[in-house]
């Protein structure tokens, strides 16, 4: 069996790529073609914008080259690091040992004796390497005599270069540069301002494209009716709306997540002591921030909190947090007694919609007979304590 490997970090994915895959296709009769977005990357500076948008836009720029391409989400979901030489192993495994050439451009050759077990690496594929002709004479021909000493199976394509990457793009974004681009990557990145230069203004943009590839159809519609409620509560108590879109929408961005990496980023959330202790329904806004703060870069601590205590609160909360964790719970589709009381309360007075929402919210989940969060207890006493009340925790405990 003969599989074609081309990775990279595809951010964004151009017309050169595409090129060099077509190219590449054409040497052998290739069983698989694998396309191979990295994770975060383990040699470089981690990418703008995050895994699952890059491999959303690989597909639109190479899914259509061959039928026999496969655009593989291995690396950004493995929980491993992404060295070349662990997906090596990994497709050995997968297909039974098969042939597999490595397509790399000209920089890549040049230092693939520093990769991570660049021996390994060497030993478990065939390398095809893209270069013009004056390389092919230069430097990459005494590169591939050093690196066939070391037994690596090197051979060359010469390609037209096209000269331009990925981060000409993210460096000129707006200007000519876009003709560089498959329109179907050129349209994504324009409707959803994936490299805009503003912060919250591509924080926005790639978080609703977000929600769109990584939730089903009945969670997506909640996080757009929850970024409407949480606006408008935004506005009354003259809170900070983009922020509070930016929070929304990515939520429940890990509410369809295997479990597997459901846990693995709420254990990187700052709740690895504690993980024992918290409810599995609860857990996703913990991973939620994590991805936020990983994935998409975001350093805002009002962004982060609102994201991740939505599911629990806890004793202190900020008003955005308020305001995220009333907006779901009380959002257009939400059906149950007492939702229009605590909503008109909501726009009036957020503690004491906040004292009287996990009031709400800590019986109906002893009701059903589940674990009634620690830190929603502690949510309870804050709020409580604004009233003079007591929280009579012993109602909820386990």
């Amino acid at each position: 069996m003969k599989i074609l490997l081309f990775g990279g970090a595809f951010d964004p994915p151009h017309k050169g790529h595409v090129s060099i895959l077509r190219k590449a296709a054409q040497f052998a009769d290739f069983d698989r073609i694998i396309v191979m977005p990295t994770g975060t990357p383990t040699h470089k500076k981690g990418c703008v914008a995050p895994f699952d948008v890059r491999l959303h836009m690989a597909q639109l720029a190479f899914g259509s080259i061959a039928e026999n391409v496969e655009i593989s989400d291995y690396e950004g979901t493995n929980l491993k690091d992404d060295y070349t030489y662990l997906t090596l192993e990994y497709l050995k495994e997968k297909y039974d040992n098969p042939h597999i050439y490595m397509a790399i451009g000209s920089d890549s050759l040049l230092n693939l004796d520093s990769w991570k077990n660049a021996q390994q690496v060497m030993q478990n594929c065939t390398v095809l390497a893209f270069a013009r002709e004056d390389d092919v004479q230069d430097d990459m021909a005494q590169k591939e005599i050093q690196l066939e000493k070391s037994g690596a199976d090197i051979r060359f394509i010469k390609v037209e270069p096209i000269e331009f990457s990925s981060s000409q793009y993210r460096r000129g974004f707006g200007d000519e540069n876009t003709e560089f681009l498959p329109q179907s990557v050129q349209n994504v990145i324009d409707e959803y301002d994936i490299y805009a230069q503003d912060d919250i203004t591509r924080w926005k943009g790639t978080a609703k494209l977000l929600a769109k590839l990584l939730l089903d159809e009945k969670r997506y519609l909640h996080t757009l009716n929850v970024e409407k409620l949480a606006v408008e509560l935004g506005t009354i108590y003259g809170l900070d709306t983009e922020k509070l879109q930016v929070a929304a929408l990515l939520h429940d961005i890990m509410k369809n997540a295997p479990y597997d990496i459901l846990l693995h980023r709420a254990k990187q959330s700052g709740i690895i002591n504690r993980i024992e202790d918290k409810p599995k329904q609860t857990l996703h806004g913990f991973a939620a921030a994590h991805y936020a703060a990983k994935e998409l870069d975001i350093q805002d601590e009002d962004i982060l909190w609102a994201v991740k205590s939505h599911t629990c609160g806890r004793y202190g909360m900020q008003d955005m947090e308020k305001v995220i964790y009333l907006a779901d719970m009380l959002c257009e589709e939400r059906k149950f007694e007492g939702k229009d009381y605590l909503l008109g309360i909501a726009r009036e007075n957020l503690d004491r919609a906040m004292y009287e929402a996990l009031e709400h919210s800590l019986k109906w989940i002893k009701s059903k007979g589940n674990t009634v969060d620690t830190d929603s207890l502690d949510a309870l006493r804050y709020f409580s304590q604004m009233f003079g009340g007591t929280c009579e925790e012993e109602r909820y405990e386990r």
